[in-house]
Parts: C-alpha cells; structure tokens; sequence
C-alpha cells in the first residue's frame, strides 16, 4: 500500500478572511497567510529575512471547517496543492499561485505554560509514555565493537 503524500502549509493567517460564496454557491474561504523566513549562518546565528505571503483558499466542506478554525493572526497547518492564478482579464496568463487547501489544523500558540523545575521541559506536548525518564546516574561507557 502506498503512502499518499500531498504538500503541505504551515504558517499564520496575515489578513482577515473572507466567507463570501464561490458564483456557483459552493461555500469558500480565502485569506492570505504569512511565513516567517529564516536564514541559518555559518557561524550558528540566526538571521531573519522577510516574511512570505501567499493567498490560502478552500471550498466546500474544507472552507466549512477553515471559518470555524481560523482567524486573523491564527496558526495553522494545512494539506492541499499549490495551483496557478490565472489574471481575469487574460486567462493565458497565469499571475501567481496560491494554496489550496483540504485539510486545516490549528497550530498551538507560542506560549508555554508554566512547568515545575523538577519535571523535564517537553516540546509540543508530548504524552508522558513518549518521555524517558531522568536518571540521575552517570551514564556508563558504552562497550568498544
């Protein structure tokens, strides 16, 4: 059985959406989201590059779903395509792209709630049966092969 792979979108939504219905009805959401970009250097700092933009759309049950999830400055993760836009005027020319989306998910928010000092911090809310305990014994050389 094969793994059915699509591409994926994960950032936040930079404008307000809009609910408005496609001309055939069908419901629709579309927003534009925002990217944070990064740049590893060579010397291990970090340094910000502009944020990229790009239009986010649904239909259907998936713009259903995106309306009731997402909100201006929302995180999100989404599942669909990337697809071209065509300019209204001249349908010949495609003008830029955008994402469609079938599946949406919320993103966590940043904030990390408060942790007692003796528990080991967790990233991403992990279930505690996915986290080792700590041993407080020195570890033993592993044997030579």
């Amino acid at each position: 059985m094969a793994v059915r792979t699509h591409q994926s979108l994960s950032g936040y939504v930079a404008t307000e959406p809009s609910t408005d219905p496609a001309r055939d009805g069908t419901p629709r959401f579309y927003a534009r989201a925002g990217q944070r970009q990064g740049r590893r250097e060579r010397d291990g700092t970090y340094t910000k590059l502009p944020t990229e933009y790009v239009p986010i759309v649904a239909y259907g049950d998936a713009a259903e779903e995106a309306a009731a999830l997402l909100s201006k400055g929302t995180g999100f993760v989404a599942e669909g395509r990337f697809r071209p836009v065509r300019d209204r005027t001249d349908p010949a020319t495609i003008t830029g792209q955008e994402f469609e989306m079938w599946k949406v998910g919320r993103r966590p928010t940043a904030a990390v709630p408060d942790v007692p000092t003796d528990q080991p911090t967790r990233h991403r809310d992990l279930p505690v049966q996915f986290t080792a305990p700590r041993s407080t014994r020195p570890s033993a050389p592993a044997p030579a092969l």
